[in-house]
């Protein structure tokens, strides 16, 4: 073995004393790390545990959820398809699709396979994210929705000018393969890439990996504390196992990851490349948060960025800087090309790069939602200790800044939250208020009760389910509220959200002082807010 070697793994080995602090400070009881250099695997390193009751340690085995990194496997799909001219990157969705449908008609019309897979349709791209998923695992709409639910985002900006997250547009990705080959998105995915590649601990399904493999679902508490969750999110048969459902482990990702170096270094025209398009996947599509003087753009399924520069993009530490404050991976004199995409899902989050001017490759697995995103912080970790870079940043100082940041969002929330409490105290007759709320556009109902261990407040379940109970509070006239702690929320398997409006109900009162319904702030991005009927049912 050469020097140049020894000294990079002497580097990665005393990185890992950094990826043990982030780990211990977020909430991450297990992570599994794989690194390439030149095509050749040389380091690995498992912290901790997959299962930290039975304090089973993690292995290069481990099973993990890789959230949205499942999306590569998808385009990789979608290739396929290309090659074999079933379809085309430009082939309008509609022409697939003719359920597809959307209040722009224009949008309808000329959406295609490229845009979703981009991010460029400029249609809302967390849309309904809350009417979809609350945590504890449940998907909460019926994967039949999907084209009702799409057809009613609002457009944030024109077709093709900007980039925004779409996670819906892989929904839709994956209901083109379910339609253009009569299979599952999972078979489908499995018998073109997984079985070709002998990527045998890889699945859709995470009932079918050995218990004594997988990694136990947590979350981090704001000390630090990892808190086992009672279940993952369930992905098989929902509309979002294209986006985000696929399992696997390091050896089969580190695998993955050599399989996209070695097609991208392949000569045009190799015969018996499993990933067929790499040019087309890994181009620039969309520039992403421009201005910027280095690329910063979006392929399909993957980021391309030069460094230095931001990363992260996609991730939950994206929110706690703004872009031009964001801490910058790298230094002018060592610049790097890197594509990259990261994933998260309940109880895991994930981190992949590639760097093909010197066919390496990272890979962070993490069976953790951390205080904020620790596969993110530890990626960078690996990688400025992989080619030695000289940005002088401390990434697990930077994750505790970062878990500060989170934790002091949701305590500014519910001082807020307090604040308006404190206005009038007075709180009215709860019984009103008692009763199933429908939303007249989309499936998806809500049901509030008398509280039995507090009559001064109210309970309510999504979709009538035990499991999506919340405490509903009155804060002022006819407005009630569910506020969380950063803890209540890890607790329920939860994404960080400390934006209360999202966490208002504003309810309708009529001149009978009859409650006729509710509004509630679905979506951020939307400049109106759902109305949920009451019904007689």
């Amino acid at each position: 073995m050469n020097e140049k070697i020894v000294a990079i793994q002497e580097r990665l080995t005393h990185a890992n004393i950094q990826v043990d602090e982030i780990c211990n400070s977020s909430g991450v009881p297990g992570a599994s790390i794989g690194v390439i250099q030149n095509g050749d695997m040389i380091h690995t390193y498992n912290f901790g545990y997959r299962d930290v009751e039975k304090q089973l340690p993690t292995t290069s085995d481990t099973v993990y959820g890789i959230g949205s990194v499942t999306k590569s496997f998808i385009v990789a799909g979608l290739a396929k398809l290309v090659e074999e001219e079933k379809l085309a990157w430009d082939t309008p969705v509609r022409d697939i699709l003719p359920e597809f449908g959307q209040e722009d008609a224009y949008i309808a019309e000329t959406l295609t396979i490229a845009d979703i897979l981009s991010h460029r349709s400029g249609l809302a791209g967390f849309g309904d994210m809350n009417l979809a998923f609350q945590g504890d695992g449940d998907m909460l709409l019926p994967k039949e929705s999907l084209f009702s639910i799409v057809k009613q985002f609002k457009q944030l900006f024109p077709i093709r000018t900007n980039w925004s997250y779409f996670v819906w547009g892989y929904a839709l990705a994956g209901a083109i393969i379910e339609k253009v080959t009569n299979q599952s998105v999972s078979s489908f995915i499995s018998e073109t890439i997984f079985e070709p590649l002998s990527l045998n601990s890889t699945t859709f399904d995470p009932s079918s990996v050995d218990p004594a493999k997988f990694a136990e679902p947590y979350s981090g508490l704001e000390d630090g504390t990892p808190y086992h969750l009672r279940k993952i999110q369930v992905f098989k048969d929902t509309f979002f196992e294209a986006s985000g459902g696929i399992y696997s482990n390091l050896d089969d990702m580190m695998s993955w990851s050599r399989v996209m170096l070695d097609t991208i270094h392949a000569v045009p025209g190799t015969q018996g490349l499993v990933v067929k398009q790499i040019q087309e996947i890994l181009s620039n599509h969309i520039a992403i948060e421009n201005p910027s003087l280095r690329e910063r753009s979006y392929g399909y399924g993957w980021i391309r960025t030069q460094l230095p520069g931001a990363v992260g993009l996609i991730g939950d530490n994206s929110g706690l800087w703004d872009i031009e404050d964001s801490p910058v991976l790298g230094t002018l004199d060592q610049p790097l090309f890197m594509i990259y995409h990261q994933g998260s899902t309940v109880g895991y989050y994930t981190f992949i790069a590639l760097f093909p001017d010197s066919n390496s490759a990272v890979v962070v697995l993490t069976n953790s939602i951390a205080i904020s995103d620790a596969a993110d912080w530890i990626g960078r970790v690996i990688i400025q200790a992989l080619f030695d870079l000289k940005d002088n940043h401390n990434y697990a100082k930077l994750a505790k800044e970062a878990n500060k940041r989170v934790v002091k969002g949701y305590e500014d929330m519910n001082k807020k939250r307090d604040k308006l409490k404190n206005m009038i105290r007075a709180i009215p007759d709860l019984t009103p208020f008692i009763g199933r709320y429908r939303n007249a556009n989309k499936p998806f109902f809500i049901d509030i009760m008398m509280s039995e261990e507090n009559k001064s407040e109210l309970l309510f379940q999504f979709q009538g389910l035990r499991d999506q109970t919340y405490r509903l509070r009155h804060l002022y006239g006819n407005v009630f509220e569910w506020a969380l702690t950063h803890d209540e929320a890890k607790k329920r398997g939860r994404y960080s959200n400390a934006n209360l409006e999202t966490y208002l109900f504003d309810f309708e009162v009529d001149t009978c002082s009859e409650v006729t319904s509710f509004s509630w702030l679905t979506d951020l991005t939307k400049p109106t807010k759902e109305i949920f009927l009451k019904s007689n049912v």
